[in-house]
């Protein structure tokens, strides 16, 4: 009698303990997730190293993040839609170099160079969407081959060598510092990051687009069905998510006022990851821009925690694979609630 007594109240608090796992995570998708993560990392981040609340350290965090947290943007538009797009990093790169390379060999404005850098973003973005649709072409394989082909555009960029302002005689500065300078003491490239995924979050939560490239996550023969151009949606996905990387780029470049050929690397990877934490199921249909941006600053969190503990930065190979695992197991397919 004991034991099934025992038995039975075991069988009851399971479904209690799920109800509460349900309402304290939410659904997968529900940006309840990633909001709990990033308070757990600042709780243990501010026990671990005090020194880490202080208003400086923030919007230091912010800023070094806010590159990330915009190429997530992208990624998490066409993860939702079920595809994968590894090339980020290397657009990232290459875009910079070669709006970096425009504006201090070739002379041109900012006002000339940035929207050449956007528009070959938007071309690379087109040709990946054309392969993965019309080629019908996995898209990590064409991801993964963007990576590479572009990881060796950027290389040919001043002959692989870095580009800044002191490349030639005389000096001839970037036209679009700008960006990384500041508007009531905050840093203009966290206004920028924090514009970006205020508009990707309400064009997939409040547009037809948003509504469009869930469907098709979440049944691409359903989509078509109804009458969606889901390769058109694709296409301009992976658009998306490209200018965004290029974007990215140039603000790294007014950043730091210069620009290498292996800029961000390991970005592909950590926006990957970050998007995932974020709540976004390999399988797309659902999710959330703002939590891949959270997912994306828990692992800016992770690498500033690692400069103020001292730490080798090989820790950080080491805690974006944990992250990678964390990631994972988030994305399967029963969740953690159900």
């Amino acid at each position: 009698m004991n034991r099934s007594a025992a038995s039975a109240s075991s069988e009851v608090s399971i479904p209690r303990m799920r109800s509460f796992l349900s309402a304290l995570f939410g659904q997968n998708g529900s940006v309840r997730r990633p909001i709990l993560f990033v308070i757990l990392a600042l709780f243990i981040s501010s026990m671990i190293a005090p020194s880490f609340l202080t208003a400086r350290n923030i919007e230091a965090l912010l800023v070094s993040s806010s590159f990330l947290m915009i190429i997530a943007v992208g990624e998490a538009i066409v993860v939702i839609t079920g595809m994968i797009d590894l090339g980020v990093q290397s657009v990232f790169a290459s875009g910079g170099m070669l709006v970096a390379y425009l504006s201090v060999f070739g002379d041109q404005p900012a006002y000339i160079a940035v929207p050449i850098g956007l528009i070959f973003g938007a071309i690379v973005g087109l040709i990946v969407g054309l392969l993965v649709t019309k080629g019908r072409i996995p898209s990590f394989i064409v991801t993964l081959g963007t990576y590479w082909g572009l990881r060796g555009v950027a290389l040919l960029f001043n002959g692989g060598n870095y580009i800044s302002p002191y490349s030639v005689t005389p000096n001839r500065p970037f036209g679009f510092m700008g960006l990384a300078g500041h508007t009531l003491g905050v840093s203009n490239l966290i206004f920028i990051a924090l514009f970006l995924i205020i508009a990707g979050q309400i064009t997939i939560s409040y547009t037809p687009f948003g509504t469009w490239l869930k469907s098709i996550g979440s049944n691409e023969a359903s989509a078509r069905t109804v009458g969606l151009n889901t390769d058109k949606i694709k296409i301009i996905a992976f658009i998306i998510s490209s200018v965004l990387a290029v974007l990215a780029g140039v603000m790294m470049t007014a950043w730091q006022a210069s620009i290498y050929p292996v800029t961000g690397e390991g970005y592909s990877l950590q926006a990957i990851a970050g998007v995932i934490l974020g709540g976004i199921p390999f399988t797309g249909g659902r999710g959330s821009v703002v939590g891949a941006a959270l997912g994306a600053l828990i692992i800016g969190l992770i690498d500033d925690m690692i400069v103020l503990l001292g730490l080798p930065a090989l820790y950080e190979y080491i805690f974006v694979a944990v992250i990678l695992v964390v990631a994972g197991l988030q994305a399967r397919g029963k969740g953690f609630v159900k």
